[in-house]
């Protein structure tokens, strides 16, 4: 997979291809809700698109070793977080979903970081969002290759920041690499001499009495009181969330104990989380969640017990499964369900 974004992050592409034995079928699966027009171009020409009995969209390919096609992506796709000139992304390789052992020979994600940017941190993940065990990285300038062998599934987790006047992505790349501590040189104390043949100074006493100068006192300097930013207000699912369970990621436990700490630094009496979903019903977890309630309900609560072991007190917590209700965007997309698929946070002081 490679990925090429554009320079204000609005959206991208994804260029996917695979290479397997010849004279085999291939496809790709992708989630339900998935626009197809999406998908801007295929090869082989022969491909098929269509829909599963589980409203899953395929992408197939018929007899042949190898296929290619280029996927439009938007922010929700790709962006964690946008702030202060400094820019998270986390890009999918895809995993394999022949079976549930099945894994990939070798899974190369390459991303071409948009100029003006520079890497400040990168991490290969798997399927799951743990680090890889033998991940190898290659980069050339502004251009970062993961290749990984023999895994269900490779992500790439990067942090960009803005480069400021005069700064190149190249000093930036050499700033995540360790940096070696700095010996301080050790100050001697200087040696007094004493003048072989003492000198006598003659003492005389001032005639004109001498009038002591008042004291300045010293102005007081308070510290500056510190005011703790607000805790964010919502949270998108994807940004919280395993992909397809209903799990919270490493990445999303991250943000939740950053947030419980603006919470109890802010002084704050209570919070209702309110959990959203989009406009279709549950499929794929369907048999333990059988409606939008339900499954958003179940992501809140596992927001609040998450909350709870971050120090936040139990009866501060109120949750409220909204299901498909207030929806921020439209649910005729993908883009828009996106958007909808959220949990909320309501301060009180």
């Amino acid at each position: 997979m490679i990925f090429y974004p554009q320079a204000d992050f609005s959206e991208g592409i994804f260029h996917f291809n695979y290479q397997g034995d010849k004279n085999k079928n291939y496809g790709f699966m992708f989630e339900k809700g998935f626009d197809a027009d999406r998908i801007v171009y295929v090869r082989p020409a022969t491909h098929t698109i269509e829909k599963t009995k589980e409203g899953m969209t395929k992408l197939s390919f018929a007899n042949t070793d190898r296929y290619s096609y280029l996927q439009r992506a938007f922010r929700d796709d790709f962006l964690v977080s946008e702030e202060n000139g400094i820019v998270k992304i986390l890009l999918s390789g895809g995993d394999c979903k022949g079976s549930s052992d099945c894994v990939t020979a070798e899974n190369i994600l390459t991303v071409n970081v948009p100029k003006g940017y520079g890497v400040r941190k990168y991490q290969g993940l798997d399927q799951d969002l743990k680090p890889l065990k033998n991940p190898q990285w290659d980069r050339k300038g502004n251009t970062y290759t993961l290749t990984v062998r023999d895994v269900k599934g490779a992500c790439v987790m990067m942090e960009l920041e803005r480069l400021k006047p005069g700064q190149s992505a190249v000093a930036m790349a050499e700033l995540i690499k360790p940096v070696a501590p700095v010996k301080v040189a050790e100050v001697k104390k200087p040696v007094s001499v004493e003048p072989e043949t003492p000198v006598v100074v003659a003492v005389v006493e001032p005639k004109a009495e001498i009038v002591p100068v008042a004291a300045v006192e010293k102005p007081i300097v308070e510290n500056p009181v510190v005011i703790a930013p607000a805790p964010a207000q919502y949270f998108r699912n994807f940004q919280l969330f395993e992909s397809r369970v209903v799990a919270l990621s490493e990445v999303g436990k991250e943000r939740l104990r950053e947030w419980a700490k603006l919470f109890k630094m802010g002084e704050y009496k209570s919070v209702t989380i309110n959990g959203y979903t989009d406009n279709i019903p549950p499929q794929r977890l369907k048999a333990q969640y059988a409606t939008n309630g339900i499954l958003s309900e179940a992501r809140a609560k596992m927001v609040a017990d998450y909350l709870l072991t971050q120090g936040v007190d139990a009866g501060a917590i109120t949750v409220k499964g909204m299901g498909d209700a207030d929806p921020v965007a439209s649910n005729e997309n993908e883009e828009g369900r996106s958007k909808n698929r959220r949990v909320e946070f309501i301060l009180a002081r």
